[in-house]
């Protein structure tokens, strides 16, 4: 059932970090990384993939980082879920391209129809959750 993808979730706590510390000044990808305890070469990814869709800001040099470019009031959990393009689905047969290979019973399933509407219920909570939200747990 749902599970959010690992690398959501480090998204959501290196977002929660910058926008905790990074009032007047850039937080690093290295410090990031030690304090949210994520894996430093994913928290590059996934740091790169935040400024690719435009959520964050990387600045260079001596005092280099990131800093959020969305108030946490703003910023969307669903839109940080599309951003490190992931998904969160309730089951396998949801996704993209899902087919009688990935669920034996895909051709004649009586679960997936009243799945997918919550499913969209659960899309929609993420679209309307924001970041502030999770700010200060």
């Amino acid at each position: 059932m749902l599970k959010i993808p690992k690398k959501i979730e480090y998204a959501f706590l290196a977002l929660k970090y910058i926008a905790e510390h990074s009032a007047d000044e850039c937080i690093n990808s290295k410090t990031i990384s030690r304090n949210a305890d994520i894996p430093h070469d994913l928290t590059a990814k996934i740091l790169q993939q935040l400024v690719k869709r435009k959520i964050i800001s990387s600045q260079q040099g001596a005092k280099g980082g990131y800093v959020l470019n969305y108030s946490p009031f703003e910023l969307s959990l669903g839109s940080v879920i599309s951003a490190v393009d992931e998904e969160v689905m309730l089951t396998k047969c949801m996704f993209d391209g899902a087919s009688k290979v990935s669920c034996e019973r895909f051709d004649n399933c009586c679960l997936r129809d009243p799945l997918n509407k919550i499913q969209n219920k659960i899309n929609e909570l993420f679209d309307k959750t924001f970041l502030q939200e999770i700010i200060g747990q």
